[in-house]
């Protein structure tokens, strides 16, 4: 599935000048039909090693994980209901690029089963990413695109007037 970068109005060159640590960018996505706000994340390049092709954003999942960690078939479930599922950002679009944040790969045990159940995700790359310890990184889809680590922000439309504030996202948050 190919994510589509679609112009916002709020990109403009006419842009107004932003401070430090305030929202850089936004950029705006669609992936199945669905429109995502990008907000830069606080850890910017936390995913540098993540191979990416081209300019098209890249879909990642974070699983987090610590040295010496074994990652088990009823763990990556759990993580898939407890936290994916109740996740209105999460698709199966992003599993397809499954990160293991945290541990780096000899220091990481994948249960042969946890493989299995990947592989029923339709997950087609692995990475290992050692974690920076003072890095505040929440286990969720990301968006790798222009060299940068994006958290995504699914986009609702109010056409009927119903939402009672509005509401954006800050880069200062992790996690949703």
């Amino acid at each position: 599935m190919q994510a589509e970068v679609t112009p916002n109005s709020s990109t403009s060159s006419s842009r107004r000048a932003q401070s430090a640590g305030s929202i850089d960018e936004e950029i705006e996505i669609a992936i199945s039909d669905v429109q995502y706000l990008l907000i830069l994340n606080n850890e910017v390049n936390f995913l540098l090693d993540i191979k990416v092709e081209g300019d098209a954003p890249t879909l990642v999942l974070v699983y987090t994980t610590a040295a010496g960690q074994e990652v088990t078939k009823s763990a990556l479930r759990k993580f898939r209901t407890d936290a994916l599922e109740r996740d209105d950002v999460s698709q199966p679009s992003f599993y397809r690029n499954f990160v293991f944040y945290g541990g780096k790969k000899a220091d990481i045990s994948l249960e042969p089963n946890a493989q299995d159940e990947l592989a029923v995700w339709n997950v087609e790359t692995l990475t290992f990413v050692a974690s920076n310890p003072a890095a505040e990184v929440a286990p969720e889809p990301y968006v790798v695109l222009r060299g940068k680590t994006w958290q995504p922000w699914r986009i609702y439309y109010d056409f009927n007037a119903c939402f009672m504030t509005s509401f954006k996202p800050s880069p200062e948050a992790p996690g949703r």
